[in-house]
């Protein structure tokens, strides 16, 4: 496996009467001996550098070059460059990992919020400001964040800025747009065509991405308006495309994509579950941070609720995972009926300006609810979700015992009780060894493309494999929907079959 970064050393034949090639040339036939023979990009400024470094060095030179799929680029002359970047370019929040990939260890990662978050908590309304003559504006936004990111990853690893030689994003469709600062005017009317779907190799510096001047960077191909190279980077992750078996791929961020696929082929669908199991979902609902309650349990008897908050800090919301465990137990408890509404006893529950509610937490200064209404939106979602896998997986004439392995990617992957899922019809109910979690699954392939160069062969086969369904609009997603909404679904048989 060749990492994205690599380091040559060279002892270069010196320029004599008999050997008159031009320094450039002679760089290039070097690296053809040493056994690189695809071609060698070469910026004009370091052109400009190669006659003083060759003479001062006694042509005895090292150079950093860039593996960009079918060629390379030289990055540095004389300066090891060993530091490379993954970014996972997220609606709502943004990862980075950096690698020394010469020794092939991870340095350290950090996360902070998107900035363009401030414009809007959704895609469509960066979508709509962005078509208002916003655009630069977004791009602006989200560079300034990258470059933030960075220079904190970098800051908390005493590494400069300058000895990063590559960066890869992985994103949805419209913030790698943003990111390339490319029009999205079009992504989101129909037809739905997007400017680009394979950016592919360019230079940080084109975007304004601060890392080395001549640092190279990877885009994770698109392959289709609502499926982003975040969503190819977690196939790469998964491994799926690989297997003869079927396998599935549930990535539940701010929207809910679903791979289904094995090795000859990949259908992916989109819909609108997942902003409701962030903040969108209840009025006490936010993202998967400290604070944010992650599982839920009733003590048998008297319904005594048990929570647990992410970093054990003061509840101050609840988040996905906390959601489907609140549901499921007080359904479990006959506190809620199949509909969702109120219909046991229990001394949580009380009515204010008319609205029934139940009270999850209460202190000296927050109170935390959920409505009637908070668990109906849930239901949408839950239905979105449900109705998407069951559709997709009949579709190709599947049953859900005939998937080998069911990968949960993100933080509800890593947070979701799978027998509590089931239970009110959030996922299938088969073989809970198959269900596996992926935890960031964007970030994560993009971090195997570090490491091993290779790999981009295999994304151009992801790509070409794809087939998109669009789910909201779907006809027999529409019909699946409604039997959904209950729990766990109308005719519980079909969670097993």
């Amino acid at each position: 496996m060749q990492p994205i970064l690599t380091t040559v050393s060279l002892d270069l034949d010196k320029p004599s009467p008999s050997d008159k090639r031009a320094d450039k040339e002679r760089l290039l036939d070097g690296l053809k001996r040493f056994g690189i023979t695809c071609p060698v990009e070469i910026d004009l400024d370091l052109l400009r550098h190669l006659p003083a470094y060759f003479r001062e060095r006694d042509f005895s030179i090292t150079l950093s070059l860039g593996m960009m799929g079918d060629r390379y680029k030289i990055i540095d002359i004389g300066r090891p460059m060993a530091y490379a970047v993954a970014v996972d370019i997220g609606t709502t929040n943004m990862v980075a990992s950096v690698f020394d990939v010469i020794k092939r260890e991870r340095i350290g990662s950090a996360e902070l919020e998107n900035p363009q978050t401030r414009t809007g908590p959704d895609v469509l309304t960066r979508v709509h400001l962005a078509m208002s003559g916003k655009g630069s504006y977004l791009h602006s936004l989200l560079i300034d964040g990258i470059n933030e990111l960075i220079g904190k990853i970098c800051s908390e690893h005493g590494i400069a800025t300058e000895d990063i030689g590559a960066i890869i994003f992985a994103g949805n469709t419209i913030m790698t747009h943003f990111l390339l600062n490319l029009s999205v005017d079009f992504i989101s009317v129909e037809p739905y065509i997007p400017v680009s779907h394979k950016p592919g190799f360019i230079s940080a510096g084109s975007v304004g991405v601060r890392i080395h001047d001549q640092g190279i960077a990877y885009v994770f191909p698109n392959a289709g308006s609502y499926v982003g190279g975040d969503i190819i980077s977690g196939i790469l992750f998964s491994g799926g495309y690989k297997q003869k078996e079927p396998f599935i791929i549930v990535d539940a961020g701010t929207n809910a994509e679903i791979v289904l696929g094995c090795d000859e082929w990949i259908m992916v669908g989109a819909g609108a579950a997942g902003p409701a199991l962030e903040s969108g979902i209840a009025e006490v609902g936010m993202r998967a941070e400290a604070g944010a309650i992650c599982h839920v349990e009733m003590r048998d008897g008297d319904n005594t609720v048990i929570i647990k908050t992410i970093g054990d800090k003061k509840p101050r919301g609840i988040c996905g995972s906390g959601m489907i465990d609140l549901i499921s137990e007080l359904y479990a408890s006959g506190i809620i009926n199949q509909q969702g509404k109120f219909g046991g006893s229990s001394r949580n529950i009380r009515e204010t300006n008319g609205v029934r509610e139940y009270v999850l937490y209460k202190s000296d200064d927050t109170v935390l609810v959920i409505k009637e209404t908070d668990i109906e939106n849930f239901l949408r979602s839950k239905a979105a979700m449900f109705s998407s896998l069951h559709v997709m997986v009949k579709a190709v004439g599947l049953c859900f015992r005939d998937i080998a392995r069911f990968y949960v990617s993100g933080a509800l992957g890593t947070g979701i009780d799978t027998d509590k899922a089931i239970r009110i019809g959030f996922i299938p109910d088969i073989d809970r060894s198959r269900f596996i979690a992926l935890g960031n699954s964007s970030l994560a392939g993009a971090e195997m493309l570090l490491l091993d160069s290779s790999l981009i062969k295999d994304i151009d086969a992801i790509c070409a494999m794809v087939t998109y369904r669009e789910m909201n609009t779907d006809g027999e997603f529409m019909r699946e929907f409604p039997a959904a909404m209950f729990i766990p679904h109308t005719n519980p048989d079909v969670l097993k079959c």
